[in-house]
């Protein structure tokens, strides 16, 4: 059988079941065009973010990305805590105060009740409506399992933060990218602030303690000299319990002045806690768009389709003239009985 015979085949052997082959490339034309329907189309905002983070917050030795995700042996980011910064970006409670953002531009509604409408009015055509929640805590935590699906947090080869999110409008992607940068600017605003607040609290209860010794210390050198007026305070009796009170007076001097420079420190600690993130790229249009094309799905589905189908009814013919010429290349000229017992068949189909 030579490949002119073989073509003729396959174009009998597909004109007899055309009708099957027509009506399955149909069918799969129509399934790849409802997927393509199914799908809508989604924006995907990007954002660079660095930290903002003086030499006296970590080691000189280590970058601070690597210090805001805790990688560096002396996990640091502010001299005193530290947390990873894509665990803190995909984190529930970070999605969850997000998702209770309330938007003053649209009637002061929440994220969460945003996403509803979004995601209502921007449907595939056999997506089910989402129903607002009457509970807003429940509302806040299907919101925040939501925006877990669109965001996606890395850290790129200059060990920097990238944040995407994907959603399906431009208007809600920017912003719930924003929503999240401030969130996690706020988180780590509020780390080093706690910190140097407990600092400053300690320090000042010190100081307070420290003063109400000296000030005891001070009663009890003037009730002394009260009691010892026209004594002779030269001697021993009366000379010792001074020198102690003054001594132990003086110590805890010192330990006020230091108490004192501890406090101040705090406090220089506590105004000085300023946001620590910055935005390389900001998260704003123009975004990555994701769109399905329908013909083009269609198209595709149709050849695929008709590709497929034609194979099952012709695959069998294909398989044997494949043999054929195996066997010739092998065998040579003179194994011809099953190429002679083929070149009668297309004399004899209909």
């Amino acid at each position: 059988m030579n490949p002119f015979e073989l073509t003729i085949l396959i174009y009998k052997r597909l004109r007899k079941y055309r009708i099957i082959v027509i009506t399955g490339s149909l069918i799969c034309m129509l399934a790849l065009i409802l997927f393509a329907k199914q799908r809508p189309i989604t924006y995907t905002s990007r954002a660079s973010i660095f930290p903002l983070t003086g030499s006296s917050d970590n080691n000189a030795t280590s970058s601070t990305l690597s210090a805001l995700l805790g990688v560096e042996s002396t996990k640091s980011f502010s001299d005193d805590a530290s947390i990873n910064i894509i665990e803190l970006a995909q984190s529930r409670t970070t999605r969850e105060e997000v998702a209770a953002i309330r938007d003053s531009s649209n009637g002061n509604k929440t994220i969460a009740e945003l996403l509803v409408e979004d995601i209502n009015n921007h449907r595939g055509w056999f997506e089910e409506k989402v129903k607002i929640l009457p509970n807003q805590n429940a509302l806040i935590t299907w919101a925040g399992e939501t925006l877990k699906d669109g965001l996606n947090a890395t850290v790129n080869k200059n060990n920097m933060l990238v944040l995407t999110y994907t959603g399906r409008s431009p208007e809600l992607v920017r912003k719930i990218s924003y929503g999240f940068i401030n969130k996690i600017s706020l988180f780590y605003i509020q780390l080093k602030q706690e910190k140097a607040r407990i600092d400053f609290q300690f320090a000042t209860s010190k100081v307070d303690s420290l003063r109400k010794v000296m000030g005891s210390k001070d009663n009890q050198l003037i009730s002394i000299d009260q009691k010892t007026l026209f004594t002779n305070t030269s001697k021993l009796q009366y000379r010792v319990p001074t020198e102690n009170l003054l001594a132990d007076k003086e110590m805890i001097r010192q330990q006020y002045a230091t108490a004192v420079a501890n406090q101040q420190n705090a406090a220089y600690k506590l105004q000085k806690a300023t946001p620590v993130i910055k935005v390389l790229d900001k998260p704003d249009p123009p975004y990555d768009v994701e769109d399905k094309s329908a013909i083009l799905y269609g198209l595709i589905g149709l050849i695929a389709g008709f590709i497929l189908i034609s194979l099952f009814f012709v695959g069998g013919l294909i398989t044997k003239y494949a043999l054929e010429e195996i066997k010739r290349s092998l065998f040579g000229a003179s194994n011809t009985q099953n190429s002679s017992e083929l070149k009668g068949t297309p004399a004899t189909i209909s």
